[in-house]
């Protein structure tokens, strides 16, 4: 059975991003697996008479662009195909995504000030694998960074970050982030974070990891402090190329967590949210 990778074109400026990032990814991680490009043309009722052949004059326009793209892809060598999906948004999308079953979701992402991205609102409400595109697009994979705080969430974005690193050679530093209470004793302060990382080192040897990190270099650290903060820092001290973390911590149960937020919205890298 064929592997689709989904990119979300929406015809703005990380729309580039994106497809250099689906180039990558079918070279490097999900090798000669297609590209499906498609963009949603939304309308919430059943149009009138009257609106269809603008409609349908949008639809052309709109597939005209797309088969471009496909078609510079194609003479490059890469197996891509175009979809323009019609009618309510989220019912279009969730029929998109159980045909093609595609590994991965790749869309851009701006945040604003005044309003909820569309981005922000699919990555919020529909439950899948998405490789977040910002600032520049993912080309080469030399240093992974998996935040991992032993949820749901965050094993699914450990088992992904190395199926990443395993297929692309790139090296995996996995790290847990542990805020310490804010605490005048400096003595007690200290014993909690001494105790508090004998724990953590023994839950972390708990897990097997034989099948999990075999064949990939990969380290786990622990460090104390502001999640996000630490988290951004590692990107730029490290050269990070690509994050990978669960959508949500322990305690949500749906939608976006706050920390996955944070990073969503500060960090220049792309990041791929993991939920399955």
């Amino acid at each position: 059975m064929a592997k689709y990778l989904a990119l979300a074109i929406d015809f703005k400026k990380f729309t580039p991003s994106i497809i250099d990032t689906g180039k990558f990814l079918t070279n490097s991680v999900y090798k000669g697996s297609s590209l499906i490009l498609f963009h949603i043309i939304e309308y919430l009722l059943t149009p009138p008479a009257y609106l269809l052949p603008y409609l349908n004059v949008e639809k052309e326009r709109i597939e005209k662009e797309l088969k471009s793209m496909t078609a510079t892809l194609q003479k490059e060598g890469y197996d891509a195909q175009e979809k323009v999906l019609l009618g309510e948004f989220w019912t279009a999308l969730d029929h998109f995504v159980d045909t093609y079953r595609p590994e991965l979701i790749v869309l851009g992402y701006e945040p604003h000030f005044f309003k909820v991205p569309t981005a922000e609102k699919i990555l919020e409400r529909f439950d899948w694998n998405y490789l977040v595109v910002k600032g520049k697009p993912l080309v080469q994979l030399k240093r992974i960074l998996c935040p991992f705080d032993f949820s749901e969430s965050s094993f699914k974005a450990l088992r992904l970050s190395a199926h990443f690193a395993r297929e692309s050679s790139a090296e995996l530093m996995i790290l847990h982030v542990i805020r310490p209470p804010d605490l005048a004793d400096k003595t007690a302060r200290l014993r909690f974070i001494s105790e508090k990382e004998r724990e953590i080192k023994e839950e972390w040897e708990t897990i097997p990891k034989e099948d999990l990190l075999t064949d990939i270099e990969s380290r786990f650290e622990i460090t104390f402090g502001d999640e996000a903060d630490l988290i951004l820092n590692e990107i730029s001290s490290r050269e990070i190329d690509l994050i990978v973390m669960g959508k949500r911590g322990k305690i949500l149960k749906s939608g976006l967590g706050w920390l996955s937020k944070a990073i969503l919205k500060s960090a220049s890298i792309p990041v791929l949210l993991a939920t399955s």
